[in-house]
């Protein structure tokens, strides 16, 4: 997608002067909206700390950037690819399923004794897949915001940013935009990371879509007034059963859409959806730091950074990463190949 009218992916092998060297690249996103910065870095560790710290998020280009860092290990340290660096990167983070299978497609090939070529090609592949997977979900999801669906609530980023290309939640709202549709999107801000607020309106803006950010808590109030046609979100993993797995709040919009008889969909890449999981209860819910609900970061109107505080001293917070929704509470869940059903 664009970023000042420049094609970018959120992540890439890095290439210089036509040749490839072994270097991954990635989009700093903790510094976005007031900073665009791309990181290159040679260092295994590096990439994984990325995954980590949430310099790269969003379940498929948590997925892309494994494979691409685990390509690179291989290339740099044979030695420990399996004793060290799979576990490594398997547990950089718990919730987003994309991660292990990514793991588990780059492990495979490893013990067949690929090249380092082979390995750096899969993780390319691997990150194509999911571009084009995207760019086919929001086809099909388009066809069903253009039959009078224009206001559109979003919530987290579920953009390009957290998918490498086109995103999953927004991918059907770029398809209308490029269709010459005028679709408009309330934009969660999404506490306590506020990756609505600082990733999906920055990325609307960069694609010419309207939106406006609101509160999380605003959600159900202009639903209630009627302004919201369509719910839209991704998905971190999807139970068998259907139960999706998302950003923290998700849960909470899916109850206000059914009692306000708004669609609630949900937008995910095959590579999102665990057949081994049995249902929601299985999946594992990232707990993380306190001071993510606690600090905050933002900059002064001279463009200085600031980390400030914004709770009392000495209390305490509650982090859960994620929720998990219901199918029950879902309208349909979209994937590459079309509307996805429970077996």
């Amino acid at each position: 997608m664009k970023v000042a009218g420049k094609v970018f992916r959120s992540v890439n092998w890095y290439v210089e002067s036509g040749r490839s060297i072994p270097a991954v690249q990635w989009i700093e996103q903790r510094l976005l909206p007031h900073r665009f910065e791309q990181v290159i870095s040679n260092k295994p560790e590096e990439v994984a700390v990325a995954i980590e710290s949430m310099q790269v998020r969003g379940a498929p280009a948590i997925g892309a950037i494994a494979a691409h860092g685990l390509a690179l290990a291989y290339c740099l340290d044979k030695k420990a690819f399996f004793s060290h660096w799979i576990p490594r990167f398997r547990a950089t983070r718990p919730t987003a399923v994309n991660l292990f299978h990514a793991c588990d497609a780059m492990l495979v090939l490893a013990e067949q004794g690929a090249s380092d070529a082979s390995m750096i090609e899969a993780a390319q592949a691997y990150a194509d897949a999911e571009v084009l997977a995207n760019e086919r979900m929001g086809a099909h999801m388009a066809e069903y915001l253009a039959v009078g669906e224009r206001r559109i609530q979003t919530h987290c980023n579920a953009g390009w940013l957290a998918t490498v290309d086109w995103g999953t939640a927004t991918s059907g709202i770029y398809h209308l935009a490029r269709a010459g549709e005028s679709p408009f999107v309330w934009v969660d801000e999404t506490r306590p990371r506020l990756q609505g607020a600082r990733l999906t309106a920055w990325e609307l803006h960069q694609e010419g879509v309207a939106c406006r950010i609101q509160a999380d808590s605003a959600a159900a109030w202009m639903m209630r007034r009627g302004m919201v046609d369509a719910v839209v979100i991704g998905a971190d993993r999807i139970a068998a059963n259907g139960d999706v797995a998302n950003k923290i709040g998700s849960y909470m919009l899916s109850l206000a859409a059914r009692e306000h008889g708004v669609p609630f969909y949900v937008a995910a890449p095959s590579s999102t959806f665990d057949a081994a999981c049995e249902s929601g209860a299985d999946i594992p819910i990232e707990e993380r730091d306190d001071d993510e609900v606690l600090m905050m970061d933002g900059v002064d109107a001279a463009g200085v950074s600031h980390h400030v505080r914004i709770a009392a001293p000495d209390v305490p917070a509650n982090n859960p990463a994620f929720d998990v929704t219901p199918f029950a509470n879902i309208t349909a869940i979209f994937s590459e190949d079309g509307i996805w059903k429970p077996q």
